[in-house]
């Protein structure tokens, strides 16, 4: 796999974003999250990937995206 686009970088999201990593899944890594809380702690951990600031954006370089958000908040992503 060359590109991974992980939507939603919590609990889920990060433990997911350090396993793709540690068995080396990816080339890149990219990073959607609307948190500032969650974005400041990806890089006080300095997390791999690389935070982007649009869904178009990751998604277009990406060959898997991976949701990781709650499903309450899945419609706002296909309307």
């Amino acid at each position: 796999m060359k590109n991974i686009f992980i939507i939603g970088c919590g609990l889920l999201g990060s433990s997911l974003l350090r396993s793709i990593q540690k068995k080396k899944m990816a080339k890149k890594i990219f990073i959607y999250e609307k948190s500032k809380k969650n974005i400041l702690k990806i890089k006080k951990l300095n997390l791999p990937g690389r935070i982007v600031k649009s869904l178009k954006e990751g998604a277009t370089n990406s060959d898997l995206i991976i949701f990781c958000t709650p499903m309450s908040e899945y419609k706002k992503y296909y309307s």
